[in-house]
């Protein structure tokens, strides 16, 4: 794998991204579930760096109930800060067989690090480099890898230090280019999880080169067998309203890179894969909007997980 630009260089064109045009991306992580009385759960956070130096904060919910013989489901779940506010201490203490949680987020109070997870959560151009994001000035992509490498090298050991896991019940889940990241893991390391849940992902990026990496890992001979994924899709607009011209040229290159790919695709994408996996699911939400879907596909996923058999 090539060596990718250390992360820390980025951070002068990163800190001139453009502001967010969704005001929702800005609001303070709610962190009280990490304090909350019964909710069956205690949890720790873990500080790591990776190997381009970039600082990562991880939060990691291990269950008041005793492991299964075999360990606990784990579920690894990207935008760690904003998916906290998603854990609520009531649903949690109910879960038929409550999964050891791995929220991957950043050192920031906010709910989401737009040019931090720009960089980490998109693979690098065909030549393995970074590459300017096509939606903001100033943010760079191409990180997955050294994500990746973060999450399955650096971090399962002490994740394994603290609290035993079943290696054959391992999801991952991620929202849009978080999406993308759990799309780039299935089709360029699939052992590394057995479970897929990716929600309104990116298919459009890069000209739907996603769609292009799929055909690629079906033509390795069984390199998706005994891997599940699940597509979740959205189906009503966002209200975006720019506030400046620079969000306005955002909001505009983000709709025409959208119109890259058929409106169709990731269900046409579920159905190519579905012979070569496990099983691959895809479910529409018309009603949900990008934004609203995170929320909602992240706790189908902590369902699923709690219900997944040894």
């Amino acid at each position: 794998m090539q060596r990718l630009l250390p992360a820390l260089a980025l951070l002068p064109a990163l800190a001139a991204a453009a502001p967010p045009l969704n005001p929702d991306t800005a609001r303070r992580a709610d962190t009280a579930v990490l304090t909350a009385a019964h909710s069956g759960y205690t949890f720790r956070t873990l500080d790591l760096t990776d190997d381009s130096g970039a600082p990562h904060h991880i939060y990691v919910g291990i269950p008041a109930a005793p492991p299964p013989p075999a360990g606990y489901p784990a579920l690894y779940a990207l935008d760690g800060n904003a998916v906290l506010e998603h854990l609520d201490p009531d649903t949690l203490r109910r879960l038929p067989a409550p999964p050891l949680l791995v929220l991957a987020g950043y050192p920031t109070d906010l709910r989401f690090d737009t040019a931090r997870r720009a960089y980490d959560y998109t693979p690098p151009d065909e030549h393995g480099r970074p590459a300017p994001d096509p939606l903001a000035e100033g943010r760079r992509n191409g990180g997955a890898p050294v994500l990746l490498d973060l999450l399955t090298r650096r971090l399962r050991p002490q994740i394994a230090a603290l609290a035993p896991t079943d290696p054959a019940r391992q999801t991952l889940w991620g929202h849009s280019y978080g999406g993308l990241f759990v799309l780039h893991t299935l089709f360029e390391q699939p052992q590394a999880f057995t479970h897929y849940a990716a929600a309104d992902p990116a298919l459009w990026w890069r000209n739907g080169q996603m769609l292009r990496r799929a055909e690629h890992a079906i033509a390795r001979p069984k390199a998706l067998h005994g891997r599940s994924l699940r597509i979740d899709k959205s189906g009503a607009p966002d209200a975006k309203q720019p506030a400046n011209p620079q969000q306005t040229a955002m909001l505009a290159r983000r709709e025409a890179a959208v119109r890259a790919v058929p409106p169709d695709a990731a269900e046409k994408l579920a159905a190519r894969l579905r012979p070569h996996t496990r099983e691959t699911r895809y479910t529409a939400y018309p009603e949900a909007t990008h934004g609203s879907l995170f929320g909602l596909s992240f706790r189908q996923t902590l369902a699923d997980t709690a219900q997944q058999k040894p």
